[in-house]
């Protein structure tokens, strides 16, 4: 999900060409036309050399939307603004990008999605590892952050909340009840049930160290802890997530609990890793590999889908198993995906904490005659 060697270019002047537009007055419309356009332009890309245009700051405040301070120590923040829409991008290439446009209403707003290919058919495990397919939609009143977060089990909806303010936020768990479609309203009933301390919010204060940030529960002693990056105190993660957590905890700085979990659950199936798992000879040689075996009589013109994502897991000793069809162009091509990884050599396995652990990933076969 965007990690890139390349920064995605979300297209920062979509929001200009709507400025002045009839939309209604809690600009649903506008988000909704938004979102739709920011997901039909990831075929763009903006090369590192291209940020030269863009200025650099140490960090970027959500509060402010504006950068902060200068640009001297990794990583550090690009920013671009044109108009009613802001992109920014981090040094570290394996962050992801922010874009930020701003509605009608002035109210400035931010759409993320994770592990969207999850949407349709995955069933979470009991593991607390185990992550949804799930959606941020972002809204940025001054000092303060609301987050609408919707997962989708088996493509039915859940719903959470996250206010977000200067040295605390609170955490609304179950959302379903409350209407969701509507912004302003949906503000008030937050309100309401933060005042009222109703059992279903969670307050957490946050609490800064040299190199993370730690979110502590007020009422049930749960604690998180967050990596400190360019993108600043709320750029760090939607919700209270972080890709490499374990129980909130950063498994690449306490790699103690991590290898707790690792001698517990042996045969956890993981979907991170120090070093991702890899095809004997590299990248070339799988597409080789794959181009050798495949079925000529399949392929298809550009015009036509041509690509089959298969989920597959690689084992400790680098057998692939469990290959499972998460994109279908047809049966007789799904067949022969399955036949092309049935017969691959075995990998080199991924490494975590320094193990060889069971990782599962995605591989596509590319039907796509040249």
């Amino acid at each position: 999900m965007m990690r890139n060697v390349f920064f995605i270019l979300l297209l920062s002047f979509i929001a200009c060409s709507h400025k002045g537009g009839n939309y209604t007055k809690d600009s649903s419309n506008q988000r909704n036309d938004l979102i739709l356009q920011i997901s039909n332009s990831n075929g763009i890309f903006l090369s590192l050399k291209d940020t030269v245009n863009m200025k650099r700051y140490q960090t970027f405040d959500e509060c402010t939307m504006s950068g902060n301070g200068r640009a001297i120590k990794s990583p550090f923040v690009y920013v671009k603004k044109q108009n009613d829409s802001i992109l920014v991008c981090s040094s570290d290439p394996n962050d992801s990008v922010r874009l930020y446009v701003r509605l009608n209403n002035g109210v400035w707003y931010s759409h993320m999605e994770y592990d969207m290919w999850k949407k349709k058919d995955y069933i979470p495990s009991k593991s607390e590892l185990s992550t949804l397919a799930r959606i941020y939609d972002r809204y940025f009143y001054n000092d303060t952050i609301l987050e609408l977060k919707t997962s989708y089990i088996s493509e039915r909806q859940y719903h959470e909340i996250f206010i977000k303010c200067m040295n605390h936020l609170y955490h609304i768990r179950n959302a379903d009840h409350l209407n969701c479609s509507q912004i302003n309203e949906l503000r008030k009933h937050v309100n309401q049930l933060i005042n009222t301390h109703d059992k279903c919010v969670t307050k957490y204060m946050i609490r800064e160290e040299k190199e993370h940030y730690i979110y502590e529960a007020e009422n049930n002693g749960e604690d998180f802890s967050y990596e400190r990056k360019a993108y600043g105190l709320w750029g760090i993660q939607p919700g209270i997530e972080e890709c490499h957590l374990y129980n909130g905890i950063d498994i690449r700085k306490y790699s103690d609990n991590l290898y707790r979990h690792q001698l517990n659950n042996t045969d956890y199936i993981y979907e991170y890793a120090d070093e991702a798992p890899h095809f004997p000879g590299g990248t070339n040689k799988f597409y080789e590999f794959v181009n050798n075996h495949r079925n000529s009589s399949l392929l298809c013109d550009v015009n036509k889908p041509f690509r089959v994502i298969v989920e597959i897991v690689v084992e400790k000793d680098g057998l692939v198993t469990n290959a499972k069809i998460v994109k279908s162009i047809d049966s007789q091509h799904d067949k022969d995906a399955l036949r092309i990884i049935g017969g691959m050599p075995k990998w080199s396995p991924a490494k975590l904490n320094g193990k060889s652990i069971r990782y599962k990933m995605l591989i596509p076969i590319s039907y796509r005659k040249k």
